[in-house]
């Protein structure tokens, strides 16, 4: 069970780009974010408590509509609602929720990261977390669904061992979407 990881444990993750020799240069904010965490920032992967629910849905919020506002229709975009008591979340040094991940059966329904905390691993912890939980309910595969315009997502599932299985019309939204699916151990 991931819990609490220290940088060390952080830079085990390949995509992390920590060292400054990132493809492309980063924002004042996304270095200043990973001079803290090369300073041994930690990040903490945990349930919300009762009083930081609104937080995560303002997280998911804030996140849809920086993502897809106006691929069908103007922020704010209305999402659906659920138990957040039930995600994981991203904690920055006990300090700043940075991302959240909801599972609901063999399904990853929900991973949304705050663009300032993109790039430097929280992703793939939530989604390590996300996935482990997945297996604990006894699912040999994990499915999750994607935008297919989503380029970005669907690159950093396809780098964690995810495949897309197969391509639909979103059910209520005029959009493609697609599926993917990766075997746990």
């Amino acid at each position: 069970m991931i819990n609490s990881l220290s940088t060390r444990q952080c830079l085990s993750f390949k995509s992390m780009a920590l060292d400054g020799r990132s493809r492309r240069a980063a924002k004042p904010e996304k270095r200043a974010i990973r001079e803290a965490v090369k300073m041994k920032a930690s990040v903490t992967i945990r349930r919300p408590h009762p009083s930081e629910h609104s937080s995560v849905r303002t997280i998911v919020q804030t996140v849809v509509d920086e993502t897809y506002g106006g691929l069908w229709a103007p922020p704010p975009l209305q999402i659906d609602e659920e138990d957040w008591s039930l995600a994981w979340i991203s904690v920055l040094d006990a300090a700043a929720i940075t991302g959240t991940a909801l599972t609901h059966q063999e399904w990853l329904s929900d991973l949304w990261v705050l663009r300032e905390f993109r790039g430097i691993g929280i992703g793939a912890l939530l989604l390590a977390r996300a996935e482990a939980e997945i297996a604990e309910r006894g699912n040999p595969f994990a499915r999750l669904r994607v935008v297919q315009s989503n380029e970005k997502a669907r690159t950093f599932y396809a780098a964690h061992g995810w495949a897309a299985k197969r391509e639909f019309s979103h059910e209520r939204l005029p959009i493609t979407m697609i599926e993917m699916e990766k075997a746990l151990n």
